[in-house]
């Protein structure tokens, strides 16, 4: 399984629970060795030097043994120096540059893929305070930088990211029986990220094979070197600054010898989960990039965005994984060699949010889905091209669907060999690891060009996802203002239009007293029958 960089870089710099009491060095490095084995790392110390009063470590080394095609990955930290201060708290320093590397094998090849990374956070502290049931890790680190590569002898792509002003404090307190509760905090005033990469273009390694005609073929001894690969390269560099990042979250570990690491499944079941979410402020970037095309040429391109704030978030437990996040008040550019005009867009809102069943269950399990851009505005460039004579409104367009249901799920999502085969049903298809139950379509609405939509309504599904039950009801405006203006612009033939109105008469019937406003119904039925506006359409 993969480790997020956080909870790996920051590791045994991070810890956990309440205030004034005495703890001591040694029963610090127990709890953090407890809480990292708990999560499947494996956890190995070159030498240690301990007294009462301090504990001195030399190349610890956290371990993740990777499954299948999950990668390896080790974190090195050459020194970490625990001493008590006097006052019942425990100082902790981590001296040295850290390393941090990750690698797989892929199936069918001998190289190793992934990436190698150092870590530096000079002047860092952790204070620990509490008991060893409660402990509380203040942490301290006035700069974190962070400089890696892949692990590919062919392309480069070194990263460096600095992360300044770092503070932030974890708390863990262990029951009896060994199970734990965490939470977590932190802040840091600004990230600033440089990538670039670098590699043979494959224009220029990818020229096509001729076959020699066989008359004129040399012998075995006397055939040519291949062509060597020219100097031609793909070149890419970014830049990215973020200000103002926060994050906080919580979690539990449960008792016993199952660990998420290499048993996901199981420790979900036994009560292991935790969320956490990541905020941001104002955010830019940039990038550069030229690659070889195959005549021989350059395609150069740029770009930029920007930002007001944005937000990350995740969770995991028995009853499901989510994933959302969004971006407000966004900005995009693009220009590149070969278009015709540069692309400049921005939105007011983009936000999503996923939420799904992970372990596998005979009990049907919730699921949503949304995604929202509002306020969405190209730049006059784009108008000027698709519509130069401003014959369609360019007011800000918006999307959004929002939806959620019910569903089973037959396999457990965090299996490695997730989704297994399964034998074909009587109709000869074998069935999906996630079937559908229910559906409720909360919004789906699109705003655009002067045209509106907007729909709701809720299904239901049996064994045959193809045959749901249920209604479908919606609005739609504009629609045939925005046909008449296609036509008068050229872009749709009149006598085109015959087929669109039919379907429109078909689905869909006029607001009484407004006749651009279209109102529909569309009811499912037993046996796969399906009425519009009551007519019978299948």
């Amino acid at each position: 399984m993969n480790r997020p960089l956080a909870t790996s870089a920051l590791a045994l710099i991070l810890g956990a629970g309440p205030a004034l009491a005495d703890v001591t060095p040694a029963e610090v490095w127990q709890s953090l060795q407890d809480s990292y084995e708990q999560m499947g790392y494996a956890v190995q110390v070159g030498s240690e030097d301990a007294s009462d009063e301090a504990i001195t470590l030399t190349d610890v080394v956290l371990t993740v043994d990777g499954e299948a095609d999950a990668p390896d990955m080790i974190l090195t930290l050459p020194e970490i120096v625990l001493t008590a201060v006097g006052d019942g708290t425990v100082r902790s320093v981590v001296g040295g540059q850290m390393t941090l590397e990750s690698s797989a094998v892929p199936e069918g090849d001998d190289e190793a893929v992934g990436f190698s990374m150092t870590m530096d956070a000079p002047g860092n502290e952790t204070i620990s305070s509490g008991t060893p049931e409660a402990l509380t890790h203040d942490v301290t680190m006035p700069t974190l930088t962070m400089s890696g590569r892949a692990l590919d002898d062919r392309n480069e792509v070194p990263l460096t990211a600095t992360l300044t002003g770092v503070t932030g404090s974890q708390t863990v307190t262990t029951a009896a029986d060994g199970a734990s509760t965490q939470t977590f905090e932190g802040r840091a005033d600004a990230l600033e990220a440089q990538i670039t990469a670098s590699g043979p273009s494959l224009a220029a390694t990818d020229a096509p094979e001729t076959a020699p005609d066989a008359t004129d073929a040399p012998e075995a001894s006397e055939a040519p070197d291949a062509p060597a690969a020219t100097a031609e390269t793909d070149d890419f560099q970014a830049t990215i600054t973020i200000a103002d990042l926060s994050m906080q979250g919580d979690g539990t570990s449960p008792a016993g010898e199952v660990n998420f690491g290499s048993q996901p499944t199981q420790a979900l079941q036994a009560g292991f989960g935790g969320k956490g979410s990541f905020a941001m402020g104002a955010t830019s970037g940039s990038f550069t990039a030229s690659t070889l095309t195959a005549d021989g040429s350059r395609n150069d391109s740029e770009g930029s965005f920007q930002a007001a704030s944005g937000t990350l978030a995740v969770g995991i437990s028995k009853d499901g994984l989510s994933y959302e996040g969004g971006l407000t008040d966004m900005t995009t550019n693009l220009t590149a060699t070969g278009m015709p005009f540069p692309i400049a867009y921005g939105a007011a809102e983009n936000r999503f949010r996923l939420a799904m069943p992970i372990v596998a269950s005979d009990q049907e399990q919730p699921f949503a889905l949304t995604y929202v851009l509002d306020g969405l505005t190209l730049d006059d460039a784009i108008w000027q091209a698709l519509d130069p004579e401003a014959a369609l409104p360019r007011d800000p367009a918006s999307l959004t669907i929002d939806l959620e249901g019910t569903a089973m799920l037959t396999q457990n999502f965090m299996d490695p060999d997730f989704p297994q085969p399964v034998e074909p049903g009587p109709d000869g298809a074998a069935p999906m690891p996630l079937q559908p139950r229910s559906l409720t379509i909360k919004e789906l609405a699109l705003d655009a060009v002067g045209a509106t939509a907007d729909l709701s309504g809720a299904l239901t599904f049996g064994e045959d996802p193809s045959q749901p039950l249920g209604k479908i009801e919606g609005t739609f405006g504009g629609i045939n203002g925005l046909l008449d203006t296609l036509v008068a612009m050229g872009v749709v033939p009149q006598e085109q239009l015959m087929g669109p109105r039919m379907m429109m008469a078909m689905f869909a019937r006029p607001v009484e007293g407004n006749p651009d406003q279209l109102q529909t119904e569309i009811e499912f039925r037993e046996n796969g029958a399906i009425f519009a506006n009551g007519q019978q359409i299948q």
